[in-house]
């Protein structure tokens, strides 16, 4: 807890009078806090102040400079928000109800992460705010993402949250029945996958920003919409739902329209009116709009202009964006081989820097484009056959360069480090390395910048914390540490999963560890959106490869589900899998001798007894032959919090 300060006896309180939060035992406000330079504080139910914020000691920039305070400090009420203008104000799991907030109106940047069962039924936000995530498990405002509502067990939508407002809405996983009167106009994603229970889609607003439609296990018996709406869903890129039949529930003058050839749904004719605001709440079942009902379409919150991102909770959780940097790096020494494998530069004899006549465009990095001349290479930490990393600074700023070898001179290569880059740049997850941008003077000298780790790879750390007695507890790398890798390595899972991008190279090498940011996902350069031309591309190390990938090399998102068992394997034994197995002669199993037993089902990872015994079924889950049958990101990640609080 960065710059705590722990307020002892300070005096009368700064507000005379009854306490106004003597309902709570702890509460975050301004008003009472008496050190001149708080920026916020916790008080008692006597409003008396019991921990301190000081902008000084709590307030960072990020790698955008903008402001950021994150508070870990657990507090009943949140009441008010430090008045700091554009600032990025983050409370990680350590509130559990909120107020009226909407007289703070400098702050532009809200976010909730790690709150279970937080209340926002008394909530109000201000009108300043452009971007809040509140989640249940892990919630997290993006700053150029949403996320909300997944896991959470709901039946209905909140009714605080301004729906209009939002650019993407995640409620996947929940126990909707029916979605009504719902302004989703602003969205650009909207995701409520693994809700079965969803069957009314009724009077539900989108427009043509709307790119992704997911409601692929929801079975929709009444889908009604208007024609705006209905225009829009045609032209979605992607929409994915369990199935749609209307034809028990469309009914005159409403009729029945074919939707993506595939689905046929019930339209409103054009002269219905067009969504209102009312002040049903958003989520409870309320009829569908036929001849026997009203034909007015209600919708719950109006467009305020600004583009906002609200969301609400995420019990497995869906990841926050951090860019928190090490103020004290630890020495280097520790970091050998780290972030990944890197890739080869193409040779180009292009001056300007920006085409390549072997096909691709620089310009798609311009963006994120550095400035050279701030970008100093300090130290080689790991070298290649594909390429080198170097520990640097950018601006001051410590960062991990990864660039080419002498020589590597093939045009997939630089295609694929482009490819590589433009993915990174997009993820923003406090559990994925940072991609900080790129630098290059001519293309063949394309540079890509990462975020700085540095306790190194987790393949490292876990040979130097290897326990005296083999198969015994590391005293130096324990199972409660182990767990919160674990968590940070299934988080990041389920944000790649939920950009429906597969990580499909996942093993210790490629986890990075930090003494102050924890523990991250790196090297993404095999990394694809699922598609149906990426799902036949074999990547990856053998040892960690899914059955299915060894012999028909078909990816989806529980290949990397089976590599996180095999990566419980590692973190129980601090060797890599199946380095203790032996054949007939004693000899060490070559690659091809453990892919066709992990083919035929023969093989396994070694698992010994120290490992937690609920750890060890999660491993063996995962490793489960048919892919169907792995769990997802998600649940792993509920899983593991599960048992975290109940104490293991």
């Amino acid at each position: 807890m960065l710059g705590r300060l722990a307020a002892l006896s300070l005096g009368a309180n700064a507000v005379l009078g009854a306490c106004p939060y003597q309902n709570y035992a702890s509460t975050f406000t301004v008003s009472y806090c008496e050190q001149p330079d708080a920026i916020l504080c916790i008080v008692d139910s006597n409003c008396k102040p019991t921990v301190m914020y000081t902008k000084k000691m709590d307030v960072f920039k990020d790698s955008t400079l903008t402001d950021q305070i994150i508070i870990k400090d657990k507090a009943q009420y949140l009441a008010q928000l430090p008045r700091l203008r554009n600032t990025y104000i983050q409370f990680f799991g350590s509130v559990r109800e909120v107020g009226d907030l909407s007289n703070d109106s400098m702050v532009a940047l809200l976010d909730f992460q790690g709150n279970p069962g937080i209340d926002l039924s008394k909530a109000a936000f201000p009108s300043s705010m452009t971007r809040l995530l509140p989640r249940l498990i892990s919630s997290r405002l993006l700053m150029k993402l949403s996320r909300s509502l997944a896991q959470c067990q709901l039946s209905t939508l909140p009714t605080t949250v301004p729906y209009g407002q939002l650019s993407e809405f995640f409620g996947w996983d929940n126990n909707f029945t029916s979605l009504d009167n719902i302004d989703f106009r602003n969205a650009v994603e909207i995701k409520f996958n693994s809700c079965p229970r969803l069957t009314t889609f009724n009077n539900v607003s989108v427009s043509t920003r709307l790119s992704k439609f997911y409601f692929d296990d929801s079975n929709f018996t009444t889908f009604l919409v208007d024609q705006p709406t209905y225009t829009a869903l045609q032209s979605v890129p992607t929409f994915a739902v369990g199935g749609i039949d209307v034809s028990a529930s469309c009914k005159a003058p409403n009729t029945i329209q074919p939707l993506k050839t595939k689905y046929s749904v019930c339209v409103m004719p054009a002269s219905t009116p067009t969504m209102a605001p009312v002040s049903s709440a958003p989520g409870t079942s309320t009829p569908a709009v036929t001849s026997s009902t009203t034909q007015t379409a209600w919708i719950v919150g109006a467009t305020l202009g600004a583009v906002a991102v609200v969301g609400l909770c995420v019990a497995a959780v869906v990841c926050f964006r951090r860019k928190l940097r090490a103020a004290n790096p630890a020495t280097q020494s520790t970091i050998d081989r780290s972030y990944g494998r890197t890739e080869t530069m193409a040779g180009d004899t292009s001056s300007t820097g920006h085409m390549v006549s072997a096909g691709f465009n620089m310009e798609d990095l311009e963006l994120l484009r550095l400035d050279e001349r701030a970008l100093v290479k300090l130290q080689s930490i790991a070298k290649g056959a594909y390429g080198e990393v170097y520990r640097g600074e950018y601006k001051g700023q410590e960062v991990a360069i990864k660039c080419m070898l002498q020589g590597k001179n093939s045009r997939d290569d630089i295609i694929s480090l482009i490819d590589e880059i433009k993915l990174t740049a997009k993820l923003d997850c406090p559990y994925v390395v940072k991609t900080i941008g790129a630098s290059w003077r001519v293309p063949s000298e394309l540079q890509m910048v990462l975020e700085w780790m540095d306790r190194g790879d987790l393949k490292s750390v876990l040979e130097k914390t290897k326990p005296s007695v083999p198969g015994g507890v590391s005293a130096t790398f324990p199972w409660e540490e182990k767990f919160q890798t674990m968590l940070a390595i299934a988080d990041g899972l389920v944000y790649l999963h939920s950009l429906d991008v597969i990580h499909r190279d996942l093993k210790s090498r490629n986890v990075l560890m930090d003494s102050q940011k924890g523990t991250k996902l790196t090297d993404f350069g095999a990394s694809r959106e699922v598609t149906t031309e990426t799902m036949t591309i074999g990547v990856g190390t053998y040892r960690w490869m899914a059955p299915e990938i060894l012999q028909d090399n078909h990816y989806t998102t529980a290949a990397d589900i089976y590599s996180f068992g095999m990566v419980i394997s590692e973190l129980n034994t601090h060797y890599i899998p199946y380095s203790d197995m032996r054949n007939d002669k004693g000899n060490a199993l070559v690659d091809t001798a453990i892919m066709s037993r992990v083919i035929q089902g023969t093989i396994q990872p070694t698992f010994t007894a120290s490992i937690p015994s609920w750890v060890r079924v999660l491993a063996l889950e995962c490793l489960r032959p048919h892919p169907e049958d792995r769990p997802s990101a998600a649940r792993i990640a509920y899983t593991i919090r599960q048992q975290l609080k109940v104490g293991l």
